[in-house]
């Protein structure tokens, strides 16, 4: 479990720019906890984990039985054992009045109790390091590289298996096994997603016991984490020869996908990278069957915060090195599905495009 995952160079780079985000919005310190943050700050991969940066300090705090592992997985930060970090934390307070900020999904009773603990400070929610990890490292770029190339190994092992008489759970398993097996995987980066036919119009489906027939078209929206790194791809097979319908509303979506290509580019927003999208389904006239953001970040998390492309979401201007998924779709009600997916680099003219499984139409023969 030991050994560093990122050079000292790459994580004193880190602890600077947290610094200077700190100083350029006025904070005196953070407090931090969420498990992704973390990892990201410090390259700490175990538990418990908790934070405490300012001017001076960078402090790590865990207990003794991951106090070496620790010590092994970090270049930046004093380790500290502390069954309490709060109480280590609380000496290195040395003036009334600082400003702390706390990850912003701290429970609300963890910052009842830390108000109620230092009175003397004001502590509020920020999202600081999550934006910070919105735009990646060419570093963090070759390991969600690597993620997505293991993750379409899984699917390029599995697809031979899908076939008719099987049930959506089924398959699943099929695709929880392979990842299981395969020594470089930490564990799948979401509940793999099988949805045929008619079940696909719950864009989220959850596989049950329906039965895979010839003929049906079938989602499957599969990631794995590697080297703590996410992958995440969807793309829809037939189970057979598919039909003309079939074959023009996966080119629709293919469509829609290239146009967000042509689109995302670093300055861009993430609300006009999906109107993209969403228009060339629109004219087709199935623009009410898209009903989810075009994409979300990717990273340390499958959803990493603060970043989806989305007309209900927050707009954010895309930078160069953030990693987000395209992945537009089209679910006709009591029919079938179809959604494609991959995992983009935004450059400063373009994507850097980290998936390379084909976009055609894949059709399994039975």
């Amino acid at each position: 479990m030991g050994s560093l995952m990122f050079d000292r160079g790459e994580m004193e780079e880190r602890l600077a720019a947290i610094r200077q985000w700190m100083a350029s919005n006025e904070w005196d310190a953070l407090l931090v906890t969420a498990p992704a943050n973390v990892r990201y700050a410090s390259g700490f991969r175990g538990e418990p984990g908790t934070l405490w940066i300012d001017t001076q300090h960078a402090r790590l705090m865990t207990s003794f039985r991951s106090e070496r592992w620790a010590r092994e997985q970090t270049s930046t930060f004093e380790v500290v054992c502390a069954d309490d970090p709060i109480d280590s934390i609380t000496s290195l307070q040395h003036a009334p009045g600082l400003r702390i900020g706390v990850d912003r999904m701290i429970p609300y009773t963890t910052l009842s109790s830390l108000r109620s603990k230092w009175t003397a400070h004001s502590i509020e929610p920020v999202s600081g390091i999550e934006t910070l990890r919105q735009v990646k490292s060419e570093a963090e770029v070759d390991r969600l590289r690597h993620s997505q190339t293991v993750n379409e190994r899984i699917f390029d092992q599995v697809i031979p298996k899908i076939r008719p008489g099987i049930s959506e759970r089924a398959a699943q398993g099929l695709i929880l096994a392979a990842m299981a097996a395969d020594e470089e995987i930490d564990g799948p980066s979401f509940t793999p997603i099988v949805a045929a036919g008619g079940n696909a119009w719950e864009i989220h489906h959850q596989p049950d016991d329906t039965i895979l027939a010839k003929g049906d078209m079938v989602i499957i929206d599969l990631g794995v984490r590697v080297a703590g790194y996410a992958s995440d791809m969807t793309r829809t097979v037939c189970l057979g020869q598919a039909s003309e319908r079939m074959r023009n509303i996966h080119a629709t979506v293919r469509e829609a996908q290239l146009a967000a290509f042509e689109t995302i580019r670093h300055g861009v927003s993430a609300r006009e990278a999906d109107a993209a999208a969403r228009k060339v389904i629109d004219d087709a006239g199935h623009g009410r069957t898209f009903t989810h953001g075009l994409g979300h970040g990717i990273g340390l998390e499958t959803h990493d915060a603060h970043l989806r492309m989305s007309p209900s979401a927050e707009d954010v201007t895309l930078q160069s090195g953030m990693a987000v998924t395209v992945e537009p779709g089209i679910y006709l009600e009591d029919e079938f599905g179809v959604r494609t997916e991959d995992i983009v680099i935004v450059r400063p003219d373009g994507i850097e495009n980290l998936t390379t499984t084909t976009h055609e139409l894949i059709e399994i023969p039975v």
